[in-house]
């Protein structure tokens, strides 16, 4: 059964009926069935558009399809003069009495059995999307970009920086004082840095929930509104923790990362996966929830420390081992991690690898499986190392936890026929010719381990779930 809609000269008619179309017909059908549909207004002060008449229905477009205006444009192919038309068609409507017929409705199966049970469904399905910039000095050049990058809806906004402490004077504080400088009205929150025995500062021990209501409480008592945005400065540590408080305040609000370490820039921020920790295992709360833009500067990486840096090449490592050979060879042979040129090479490359692998992953198992490459072990032995699991040893940072993750995995691949002698030895090869650790430490209890695995997010029937490799970068 389709659907009529006669069109009107009141706002909310052809607001809605936008609303529908965007819904039901695919964008191609969009652009040519529908193609009047510019965003307009009916009718201002005795026809003529005027400027606050324009700006009341760009917020109501925007809140009504959760898309920015200028992108609305864009997806009707309305690129040239996104502007909105005085002649409308629902203006004509008064005389011609238009009527435009939707796609028809989606069968949904609903049933009355002779015991007299109802069953129905409903469902939806939401794009996400995150626009990626790579860009040296973008964080010193903040100021003559920072209104690109925050979308526009949130322009008039409460703006929420969020940061760590060692980060907060290094990067977070040009940030903030590039967004100020264009008239935003932005706050600053600073989640706190730990140091362990080896010097290191770390903010793994902060991803927790604690942190995630304490961060909540602030935002939601300092005047927070459904077009604020949320914007994580700091390392994956801080993307995580912000994505998961941005997908769950108000149900949803805007998201933009500035990921300033080697890990966040190739990894962590480059996900829909949102997490804190629990006292039972690593990421076990959370979320997917897409961050509008992620903003990756280069030249900031080199305030880090060697160990941080060489955290970070571990999971560009991972998905070089998964995925290409050719950014295998740029890791092992392209350079040090001493070097920005090196370290910007293998961002952008990484990136290049990564990305197509997040879209439609849902169709297949791969695409989940290839980014966890090595993980289920580093999880257990990363958690463990933070929470007294290995006192002789001390903390291990999530991407050495993974080298060792990776080089298991190899040896687990190799007992159960999957690949050969050959491929582990390459595991050992390549991960210590990077200067990354290819063995738990000897005093981690091998039985802990096994136990913590049985937390892995895709443990089954009590059992971990891993993908294996047959041959690298393959």
């Amino acid at each position: 059964m389709s659907t009529t809609i006669t069109t009107t000269c009141e706002l909310d008619e052809p607001l809605y009926l936008v609303k529908r179309i965007m819904e039901k017909e695919s964008l191609e059908e969009y652009r040519t069935k529908y193609r009047s549909f510019r965003l307009g207004y009916a009718e201002g002060a005795k026809g003529e558009m005027i400027d606050i008449v324009k700006q009341s229905f760009k917020r109501k477009v925007e809140d009504a399809l959760n898309l920015p205006y200028s992108k609305y444009a864009e997806i009707i192919g309305d690129t040239e003069n996104p502007e909105m038309d005085i002649d409308m068609p629902w203006q004509k409507a008064k005389t011609d009495d238009t009527t435009y017929e939707l796609a028809k409705d989606m069968p949904i199966p609903q049933d009355i059995d002779q015991n007299s049970k109802f069953e129905a469904r409903f469902e939806r399905t939401k794009l996400m999307r995150s626009d990626v910039l790579v860009e040296k000095e973008a964080v010193k050049n903040l100021a003559a970009r920072a209104l690109d990058i925050i979308p526009a809806k949130c322009h008039r906004s409460p703006l929420y920086i969020v940061t760590d402490s060692v980060t907060d004077p290094l990067v977070a504080q040009d940030v903030y004082d590039g967004l100020l400088s264009c008239g935003l009205n932005v706050k600053k929150f600073v989640i706190t840095s730990e140091t362990d025995e080896s010097g290191e500062t770390s903010t793994e021990e902060t991803k927790t929930l604690q942190t995630f209501s304490k961060l909540a409480d602030q935002v939601l008592q300092s005047g927070v509104d459904k077009r604020s945005c949320i914007i994580s400065v700091g390392g994956g540590v801080v993307n995580n923790i912000c994505g998961y408080l941005a997908g769950s305040i108000y149900r949803g609000i805007s998201l933009i990362h500035f990921s300033t370490t080697f890990m966040g820039q190739v990894d962590a921020a480059i996900d829909f996966k949102q997490a804190v920790n629990h006292c039972c295992g690593k990421n076990l709360l959370g979320c997917y929830y897409p961050a509008t833009k992620i903003v990756l500067d280069p030249s900031v990486l080199l305030t880090q420390s060697t160990r941080h840096r060489l955290n970070g090449l571990a999971e560009s490592l991972k998905h070089a081992m998964v995925h290409s050979t050719d950014l295998l060879d740029f890791i092992v042979n392209g350079g040090s991690v001493a070097d920005a040129e090196y370290l910007d090479g293998v961002v952008r490359r990484t990136i290049a690898v990564k990305v197509p692998t997040l879209t439609h992953y849902e169709a297949s198992d791969f695409n989940e499986m290839a980014p966890q490459y090595g993980h289920a072990p580093a999880h257990a032995v990363e958690f463990l190392s933070w929470h007294g699991g290995c006192p002789e040893h001390g903390p291990i940072l999530h991407g050495e936890a993974v080298a060792m993750g990776m080089a298991v995995s190899a040896e687990v691949a190799y007992l159960m026929g999957i690949c050969s002698k050959q491929v582990v030895e390459d595991h050992y090869r390549v991960i210590e010719a990077v200067n990354l650790p290819s063995c738990v430490p000897a005093e981690m209890d091998l039985d802990k381990i096994i136990a913590k695995l049985a937390y892995d997010k895709h443990t089954l029937s009590g059992k971990p779930t891993m993908g294996l490799l047959r041959s690298l970068g393959d």
